[in-house]
């Protein structure tokens, strides 16, 4: 996905967010909105809006000298979400459609991103999405959330890679990716994690907190930015992403830094921005399980 013109006042939002939570000078906070903006003027429009993040991290690691300013708040929704796996599993199991049910808990925990919203009830989140999920879904267009399709390329699947996301909502993840190693048995399942701290996005050790390794082999893409910019994967990791038959996407920075990619994708979020929203051609908080156009 491009970036557009209502990208840019998150970079600096971002800026912002940072410098309050390691309680930066406001001279420090400047600098730092200084050179983004200086990055700015060289920052094509068709780069995607992950590829910002990345400046902004080093400016901020320079000025504070702290390399993960997310690193409480990871652990925290990580706790938060563990607290409730065994009802997310219930709730699966009790399911008549525990796939289906795993894909909406997915979504639902999506909303578990504290880059983009600071204060999250995670039990009133979940259950207000739920409530809404199947009513939602059965008005959007298939485009939109393609059960149908995801389950039949499931079936004939050899080896899924699973791109992750956030903290936290990767207890989500994990309900599931063993949901669906339950019902294709004999599927390999990668995850993928960050390689580095980058907002709040899940590394090699959240994965192995949440229990991601009882259901997938762990994965670090070493990626410094909040997405999987392919242009940037190394040449082993090039090669692990080309020999999936199919690759869940999860979120909404590896939307926008995947979407447009020629590769078996599906991608899994829920819409929390407006100009994603647009993008997808969806309403707000929108439950999506889209199949990239090859």
């Amino acid at each position: 996905m491009n970036t557009y013109l209502e990208c840019i006042p998150c970079f600096f939002n971002q800026v912002l967010q940072a410098g309050e939570r390691s309680e930066l000078s406001s001279a420090q906070v400047k600098v730092m909105m200084d050179a983004v903006g200086d990055e700015l003027k060289r920052f094509p429009l068709e780069a995607s809006p992950p590829e910002m993040a990345p400046t902004i991290q080093k400016l901020y690691t320079e000025l504070s000298g702290i390399s993960d300013p997310y690193k409480s708040i990871k652990d925290m929704s990580n706790e938060k979400a563990l607290a409730v796996y065994p009802e997310l599993k219930a709730i699966v199991e009790r399911s008549a459609t525990p796939l289906l049910t795993a894909v909406e808990l997915a979504c639902a925990g999506n909303i578990i991103d504290y880059g983009a919203h600071q204060d999250v009830d995670v039990s009133g989140e979940i259950l207000q999405i739920l409530s809404q999920a199947d009513a939602a879904i059965a008005h959007e267009e298939r485009e939109l959330f393609a059960f149908d399709a995801f389950c039949d390329d499931l079936s004939k699947a050899k080896r899924l890679m699973y791109v992750g996301d956030n903290c936290g909502e990767i207890v989500f993840d994990r309900v599931l990716i063993e949901t669906i190693a339950a019902h294709y048995p004999t599927l390999h399942i990668d995850f993928v994690t960050r390689g580095t701290p980058i907002l709040n996005d899940c590394l090699v050790e959240d994965a192995y907190t949440c229990g991601l390794h009882h259901a997938a082999t762990i994965v670090s893409s070493g990626m410094v930015s909040p997405g999987l910019i392919m242009k940037n994967a190394s040449p082993e990791f090039k090669a692990l992403f080309d020999q999936a038959d199919m690759i869940i996407s999860k979120g909404q920075g590896n939307y926008e830094a995947l979407s447009g990619i020629d590769a078996p994708i599906y991608f899994l979020l829920i819409t929390k921005c407006k100009v994603i929203a647009r993008d997808l051609g969806s309403s707000m908080r929108d439950l999506i399980l889209k199949k990239q156009k090859l």
